[in-house]
């Protein structure tokens, strides 16, 4: 939405823009006013004729606007609830899943746990599971997995578990904190091609932190190999979608001590059109540099699309 004006010159300099066309290459070679303003994010080509003549292409990248951050109405308090990173290694072809899915409703349902983390589906046991992504198998490769189902804890803890779910509430209980050693505030803009999330956080603790999001989709009906009930059919919480990063963790803030915030601009690119933009949210997660330097899992939130998360104090 911001207008785009393209000047065009001859070899030698001389302004002949007043006698150019301006075509966009992109979307059919449609011609364009000039100025240009683009309802749309993404990546466009341009080029323009004047005469004869044609002029190289042009690149442009327009991204979407950035959504302002919820006020934060307690800015001294840093008291967060704690919430875990759980990921299943799951496939839909996956003949064993069946029973993590059970352990893992199973711990839900339980009202001592089931505010104590937050999952995602990481659909990586076959390519041909509709909820498979590029991402996923990415996620999924960052673990080391044996096989399937897998469900590890944050992002370096070194105990993952098969399909127990008394072992898997024994792991919850070992590295939730009464309170997080950081808070997550964020806002979600979904656009045509991205969505755009505008993050925030806020360190209870001195530390090197750094964070990412995930895009997340909701309700994917696809049959479960060995589903033993219907719900097992549809898969929440898929993995569609991670901030472009060499490391898992994401963007480094630096240091922070405690009490202060720092925000950054986080870019979820959505790839074809088969996922379901009404069922789409984003998952962020804030790491603190561990005594071992790697960046693990301090907190996690959830925000839901063209909305907002406050901060979760206790």
């Amino acid at each position: 939405n911001t207008p785009i004006t393209f000047v065009v010159k001859t070899a030698d300099g001389v302004d002949v823009s007043a006698n150019a066309t301006v075509f966009d290459k992109t979307h059919d070679f449609t011609q364009v006013t000039n100025p240009f303003t683009p309802t749309e994010d993404g990546e466009y080509k341009f080029y323009a004729v004047v005469g004869d003549a044609i002029s190289n292409d042009i690149k442009v990248t327009v991204t979407p606007t950035v959504p302002a951050l919820p006020e934060d109405t307690d800015a001294a308090n840093t008291s967060f609830t704690h919430r875990i990173l759980l990921v299943d290694h799951t496939g839909t072809n996956c003949g064993y899943c069946p029973q993590m899915m059970k352990a893992l409703k199973e711990i839900e349902e339980n009202e001592d746990f089931h505010g104590k983390y937050y999952e995602a589906m990481s659909h990586s046991y076959s390519n041909t599971d509709p909820a498979f992504s590029g991402a996923a198998a990415s996620i999924s490769s960052h673990y080391g997995l044996q096989g399937y189902p897998t469900l590890t804890y944050n992002f370096y803890h070194p105990t993952s578990s098969s399909y127990n779910a008394e072992h898997i509430k024994g792991q919850i209980n070992a590295l939730w904190k009464e309170s997080a050693d950081a808070g997550i505030a964020a806002s979600t803009n979904l656009a045509a091609k991205s969505v755009v999330v505008n993050a925030e956080v806020k360190a209870a603790v001195d530390g090197e932190y750094s964070i990412t999001a995930w895009l997340l989709e909701d309700g994917i009906y696809a049959k479960q190999t060995n589903a033993t009930e219907e719900w097992m059919n549809t898969h929440d919480n898929a993995i569609r979608q991670r901030v472009s990063s060499d490391d898992i963790s994401g963007v480094d803030l630096g240091t922070l001590a405690a009490g202060e915030t720092k925000s950054t601009a986080l870019t979820l690119n959505i790839v074809g059109n088969k996922w379901n933009r009404d069922n789409l949210k984003v998952m962020v997660i804030v790491s603190a540099k561990n005594e071992k330097g790697k960046f693990e899992v301090a907190n996690v939130a959830i925000c839901p699309m063209n909305d907002v998360v406050t901060y979760d104090y206790k």
